[in-house]
């Protein structure tokens, strides 16, 4: 086990939070395919707040300063962080897949503060903390409510920031 885990998974929830981390990567490359690999075909409609939303048959991305949270993110999920700022946000169709959102934020904090943030208002709403561990040097948080999981990547930028990516599969 890497050093600094503080909580020792089952090899089913071990198993879990694989998943959960292989679905955020899933749905930032999902956002990164349809901002960079198909930008230019599937085109993207500026919004208001100087953010971009583009949007095909398997969802939605919304990537920009000012992108905002996924439509359908869950009230009882947890809000960012005090002082997020929003990179890329985005949501997964339901009729192509497992529906889900995912957000990616900066944040002047550090990582055991969000991790803590995140773990508090987990519990809070409801939600059965699964793991915190440490992978690849960055902190994950996972957790699951009803047949819902839940997944918060942190990890340090190096400039005193970190970057926070939280996936929900619904």
């Amino acid at each position: 086990m890497p050093e600094g885990n503080t909580n020792t998974p089952s090899t089913s929830g071990s198993n879990k939070m694989w998943y959960i981390i292989g679905g955020i990567v899933i749905l930032l490359l999902l956002g990164w395919l349809v901002t960079r690999g198909l930008g230019g075909v599937a085109g993207g409609s500026l919004n208001a707040d100087g953010s971009t939303t583009y949007t095909n048959n398997d969802g939605s991305v919304t990537v920009g300063t000012s992108a905002s949270m996924p439509a359908n993110w869950p009230s009882d999920a947890p809000a960012n962080y005090t002082g997020a700022a929003i990179v890329y946000s985005g949501t997964s169709n339901p009729q192509t897949g497992t529906s889900g959102s995912a957000v990616s934020y900066t944040v002047n904090a550090s990582v055991q503060s969000v991790a803590d943030y995140y773990k508090q208002q987990l519990t809070s709403a409801g939600w059965t903390i699964h793991g915190t561990t440490n992978v690849a040097g960055a902190t994950v948080v996972s957790a699951t409510k009803d047949t819902r999981t839940v997944g918060a990547y942190i990890a340090e930028t190096g400039d005193g920031n970190v970057s926070v990516t939280v996936g929900i599969e619904m």
